[in-house]
């Protein structure tokens, strides 16, 4: 009968770390979670800028040329050319 009182004791035991070890588990992965976040918004950042660097050149571009349609459509290409580039393809 002696083996009773261990059995429970190692039972409870095996709780305690199955219990221990889905806390440790969730709370790594919202560690991770929150880092994953955090570079997403620094990424998300970045190429904002870039396409609101786009916008204005494209105006520029569009008031400088308006009445040289050859100069701007070359204009607009290479501003085409880098949008796709931002966008992570390779265009053409």
């Amino acid at each position: 009968m002696n083996d009773y009182p261990d059995k429970l004791r190692l039972k409870e035991m095996a709780e305690e770390d199955i219990y221990f070890a889905k806390r440790d588990r969730e709370l790594i992965a919202a560690m991770h979670e929150r880092k994953l976040a955090e570079h997403l918004k620094i990424e998300a950042k970045k190429p904002r800028k870039k396409a609101e660097v786009l916008e204005a050149k494209y105006a520029s571009v569009t008031e400088k040329y308006r009445n040289k349609l050859k100069k701007l459509g070359k204009r607009y290409q290479s501003l085409i050319d880098k949008a796709w580039k931002l966008a992570g393809r390779n265009g053409r």
